[in-house]
C-alpha cells in the first residue's frame, strides 16, 4: 500500500465482482501498523470472511520500536482481528470457514529454495549476510526476532519455528479439508529460476522446502496460497498419490505493471484470483 494506496477501492471493487466467500491476502502490505490496519478494515466488507497473514515487510522494525516477533505475536493479531479478519498464524485452533480448516504462517526462509546450479556464485557467506554486490536484502536489518532469552535468531531459526508452527496446526486438525496460507514459498515449483547474476541470488530468500514437506504430510490439505514473490505463479504439487493446488497471485510494485504495459486497473484484474473448492 505505501506504493499504490489507491489500489484499496480498486481491490474491494474487483473482490466484490467475484462474490467471494473468504478473501485470503498473504502479507506484504506495509511495515506501518497503523496503514495496514486501515487497509484490511476497507477490504473486509468485500468479502463473507477473511484471513491474514503477515508478510517479511508487515514484520520489519526500527531502532526503538517493538520486534519483529512482538509484532507477530500480539501486535498485529490484535490489529487484525479488531477490522474482522481471522489470524490463523496467531489463532490456537485454526478457523473452519465454509467447511475448510484455514491453517497459516509467515514461513520464512532458510536458503533451500536458492539455486543450487549457482552455489560456486552465490556462497552460504552472501545469504548469511543477505549481501551480493549492491543488493542487501532488507530483512537482514529490519526483522529482528528474539528467543525467549533476548538472543536474536538467523533465517534457519526464525524458520525453524515457522515450520514447528505450522506442522502443529496440521496436527491439530487431522485430515479435514485445509487451505495452507503462508507467506513465503512453500514449495520450488512457485519460484522463478533464471539463472543469472544476480537474480537467482535473491531466490535464497523465497521460502522454505520444509514448509513444503508439512504440507505434503497433511493429506487434507486441498489448496496452498503463498505471497512473497512478485510473480503469478500456478502449480499442481503431486504427493502421496494426490495432488494439491499452489498458487501466488500478487500485485507487485508500480515499475512492474508498467514495464509489462499495464494500468493498476488491469494489474488488479489480472492478480485478484477466484478459487473454486
Amino acid at each position: 500500500m505505501d506504493h499504490h494506496p489507491q489500489v484499496i477501492p480498486l481491490l474491494v471493487a474487483a473482490i466484490r465482482r467475484h462474490e467471494a466467500d473468504v478473501l485470503v491476502v498473504a502479507g506484504d502490505i506495509t511495515a506501518h501498523t497503523e496503514a495496514l490496519e486501515r487497509t484490511l478494515a476497507f477490504l473486509r466488507p468485500a468479502a463473507k470472511e477473511a484471513v491474514f497473514v503477515p508478510g517479511n515487510h508487515d514484520l520489519w522494525h526500527k531502532e526503538g520500536q517493538p520486534t519483529s516477533r512482538e509484532r507477530y505475536e500480539r501486535i498485529l493479531p490484535e490489529r487484525v482481528r479488531q477490522v474482522g479478519f481471522h489470524a490463523p498464524f496467531a489463532d490456537a485452533v485454526p478457523p473452519t470457514l465454509f467447511g475448510h480448516r484455514f491453517v497459516g504462517v509467515t514461513g520464512w526462509f532458510d536458503y533451500s529454495l536458492r539455486n543450487s546450479a549457482m552455489d560456486e556464485t552465490f556462497t552460504g557467506a552472501h545469504y548469511e549476510t543477505g549481501r551480493f554486490g549492491a543488493l542487501q536484502w532488507s530483512d537482514k536489518l529490519l526483522v529482528r526476532w528474539p528467543d525467549d532469552a533476548g538472543v536474536l535468531l538467523d533465517d534457519p531459526g526464525i524458520c525453524d519455528l515457522q515450520v514447528r508452527s505450522l506442522e502443529a496446526q496440521l496436527a491439530a486438525i487431522g485430515d479435514e479439508p485445509a487451505v495452507v496460507v503462508t507467506h513465503h514459498l512453500p514449495f520450488a515449483e512457485l519460484a522463478t529460476y533464471k539463472g543469472i547474476v544476480p537474480w537467482d541470488f535473491l531466490n535464497g530468500f523465497m521460502g522454505a522446502a520444509r514448509l513444503g514437506d508439512a504440507i505434503r504430510r497433511s493429506v487434507g490439505v486441498k489448496l496452498a496460497i503463498a505471497g512473497h514473490t512478485h510473480f503469478q505463479m500456478n502449480a499442481e504439487i503431486t504427493t502421496c498419490g494426490r495432488t494439491l493446488r499452489a498458487l501466488t497471485s500478487p500485485l507487485g510494485y508500480p515499475r512492474e505493471y508498467k514495464r509489462a504495459g499495464q494500468s493498476l486497473e488491469e494489474r488488479v484484474a489480472e492478480r485478484v484470483t477466484l478459487v473454486e473448492l
